[in-house]
Parts: structure tokens; C-alpha cells; sequence
């Protein structure tokens, strides 16, 4: 079965069997016409451009994506109706809103920088993860290395032991990072901006912490932790 969850502009797509989540931004106008079919069902197509002050033609193919989603639903000779998804959730999207960074990241997983490439591949099986943060000798984050960096080192069969970690990972100027007072809303929108599965989440002024040892780096937010955090709201709106 396919399963939504409302992100405030967005829709979570959880295909069937739950293989794959896609995380689909609607348009404003296409969160226009689901308010109108809502508020005025069963409404024709003609009537949503007359509201929305245009053409028949230029909604089609916002009206096909919408009753896809299942978020409206098109009956011959009656109109469009609400669709079988329920009524946005506005809980949820304002909780993501509301919710920081800080309330859902988890301890990074590093690397120093003067590991190899096969180092990193070990890392990965062994911490059972997929994001590697890499550390310079001052203990300051220089770069991220991922299953997909390491796979292109591979397929060019090199030998990994000769390969430093640093020649495969990400620079920090080419980063995206988050700072623990971002949204959660703003992670999600950067995770699926960048098409990356973890982000850092940085913070300047903490010299040192505690635990993770690393100047300037509080954690990371990964998919997994945003899907943990969505799933901890919706239990608590069921």
C-alpha cells in the first residue's frame, strides 16, 4: 500500500512494500487546488481555474499528479473529490517546524584524515553506517566520505590501501552543514535539496565536546533519524 505523511509543503511517498521513501514537494498551487476540492467537493475542473483565475489546460497536469498521490480523487460527470489520503496533518508540519536539529541528532561516526581508503570501507561495515566524518590533525572537521565516494574509488580498480581517505571524501567547502538550532523541516529540505543521506550539524562556538572530541562538530542528522523523528509525531497524533 502507499503511505503519506504531510511535511508542511511536502508529501513523504512510502512506496509499497515500504522500500523507498520519496519525499515529493507540492507547489503552492497544487496545495491551492487540494484546499478548494476540499472546501467545495465535488467541484469540476473548470470551476479550480475559475478560483485560481486560470485555464482548464494549464491545472491538467496538476490535477493528474494530485489524484496519483491519491490526494484528490476524479469521478466522470460528478467532479474532483477529497482523495483517499486524509486531510493534511498540521500537527506534524508544525511539530517539524517547531523541533530543531538538536532534538534529533546522533553522535557522527569519524575517521581521521590520515586513514586510508580501505580504512574508511572497514568503518562503514564495521560501524554499520554510511557517512563518515573526517578529521584534520587539530581535530577539526575537513571532509565527509561516503559508500558512493568510496564506490568511485573502487571501480577504478585502485588499491585502497595506497588511496588516503582525503582523496575520496567531500572537502568542507563543498559541504552542506546544519547548526543545532536549524528546523527540522530545514533538515529535511537540505537533505533532499542535496540528495545526500547525513549532513553534520556544526556549531562554531563549541570549541570542544565531551563526547564526540572534535572542534566545532555537535553530530549529524541523517535519514534515519529524521524518519525516527516523523514516526515518534505520528504516534503521538494516533
Amino acid at each position: 500500500m502507499r503511505k503519506f505523511t504531510d511535511l508542511g509543503s511536502s508529501i513523504m511517498y512510502t512506496t509499497p512494500f515500504y522500500k523507498e521513501v520519496i519525499i515529493i514537494q507540492l507547489s503552492e498551487r497544487q496545495r491551492e487546488i487540494v484546499d478548494i476540492v476540499q472546501r467545495q467537493a465535488p467541484v469540476t475542473g473548470d470551476k479550480i481555474a475559475e478560483e485560481l483565475g486560470l485555464t482548464r489546460p494549464t491545472l491538467r497536469s496538476d490535477l493528474a499528479l494530485l489524484v496519483m498521490l491519491g490526494l484528490v480523487d476524479a469521478k466522470p460527470k460528478v467532479g474532483y473529490l477529497p482523495g483517499r489520503y486524509p486531510k493534511y496533518e498540521s500537527h506534524i508540519g508544525t511539530m517539524l517546524k517547531k523541533l530543531t536539529v538538536a532534538d534529533v541528532l546522533s553522535d557522527p561516526i569519524l575517521i581521521s584524515g590520515d586513514a586510508t581508503a580501505y580504512d574508511a570501507v572497514l568503518m562503514l561495515f564495521q560501524q554499520n553506517t554510511g557517512t563518515l566524518m573526517v578529521m584534520g590533525e587539530d581535530q577539526e572537521l575537513i571532509g565527509i566520505v561516503t559508500r558512493k565516494d568510496l564506490l568511485k574509488v573502487t571501480l577504478g580498480h585502485t588499491d585502497l590501501h595506497a588511496v588516503p581517505v582525503t582523496m575520496a571524501m567531500t572537502r568542507r567547502a563543498q559541504m552542506t552543514t546544519l547548526t543545532p538550532g536549524d528546523s527540522l523541516l530545514e533538515a529535511i529540505s537540505r537533505l533532499v535539496r542535496h540528495q545526500v543521506n547525513c549532513l553534520p550539524v556544526m556549531d562554531e562556538q563549541c570549541m570542544e565536546t565531551s563526547s564526540i572530541q572534535a572542534i566545532g562538530l555537535v553530530g549529524r542528522v541523517t535519514k534515519t533519524d529524521i524518519m525516527n523523528a516523523i514516526l515518534s509525531l505520528t504516534e503521538e497524533k494516533t
